[in-house]
């Protein structure tokens, strides 16, 4: 017999908050691609910002930057929150703003050695992260995460599927939220608008639940702030979606729309 009456509405992508523009829902992995040096990092840092400022535990992993690169971004990004994109704020009221995202966790891993098992552990038994409970979990990024095959290391290439399920598989164990850079392939830095874009084999995009590529909307500004344009290439959540962003350059912030009446020039495109 039909037992249908008993499925009830679970809503499964409930989101537990929203975090520079993007929401997160426990359970869930975000795919953020784009070409070097558009932003990936630093709206990575923002999202991780605002997750920690709401009592959110929030962690980024980063292959790339140190611990003290990042909380020099963190700084830089707090500026422009507080006095746009190149004004000076007052240190004081700068350390203030930090202070509200004091409990992030800044790692700096190694892509030989930290396993998506590793950074888990690692959040877990180091920093009393929930066993089962909403966080939000930045990786820095997908193609970097170290992943053993029988014959040893994978290339960045082919471990790149491999490192996603793992990430959607924490995600779902634990009820966190998994946000990770992920690397476009060279001829699509400028298209970028299909999933075939990413860097890995078929099981990257499959895996994710959601796929966001971040790519250039104009020329660069000569105070080297830039448009931006973020498209949603699949989103499991809801229907797919396009908007602006700007990349205020000089403080490593990714401006939401609401913002860009603090870079008046900027505002008028």
């Amino acid at each position: 017999m039909p037992r249908s009456g008993t499925l009830g509405n679970p809503q499964p992508y409930t989101p537990f908050g929203v975090f520079a523009g993007l929401s997160f829902w426990s359970g869930g992995l975000t795919l953020l691609a784009a070409a070097p040096g558009i932003g990936k990092t630093s709206w990575l840092l923002r999202m991780l910002f605002e997750s920690a400022s709401s009592y959110i535990p929030s962690a980024i992993g980063c292959y790339e930057h140190t611990p003290k690169e990042l909380r020099y971004r963190l700084f830089l990004q707090t500026e422009a929150m507080t006095a746009g994109p190149h004004e000076q704020s007052p240190r004081e009221k700068v350390e203030a703003e930090l202070a509200r995202a004091s409990e992030a966790v800044l790692l700096s891993l190694n892509y030989q050695e930290d396993t998506v098992r590793a950074l888990e552990d690692m959040l877990i038994h180091d920093y009393a992260f929930p066993v089962k409970g909403p966080a939000l979990i930045a990786v820095d990024y997908l193609n970097r995460v170290p992943v053993v095959g029988l014959t040893g290391m994978m290339d960045e290439e082919g471990r790149s599927g491999e490192a996603a399920a793992a990430l959607r598989a924490m995600a779902r164990h634990h009820g966190w939220a998994v946000i990770a850079a992920a690397a476009l392939k060279s001829e699509h830095f400028k298209t970028g608008d299909d999933l075939s874009a990413l860097m890995g084999d078929e099981r990257v995009p499959y895996e994710a639940d959601r796929v966001l590529v971040v790519q250039r909307k104009g020329n660069v500004r000569e105070c080297g702030c830039v448009p931006l344009e973020v498209i949603t290439l699949k989103d499991r959540t809801g229907p797919t979606r396009r908007f602006p962003m700007q990349f205020w350059g000089e403080r490593f912030y990714p401006a939401l729309e609401e913002e860009f009446h603090k870079h008046d020039p900027m505002a008028l495109t």
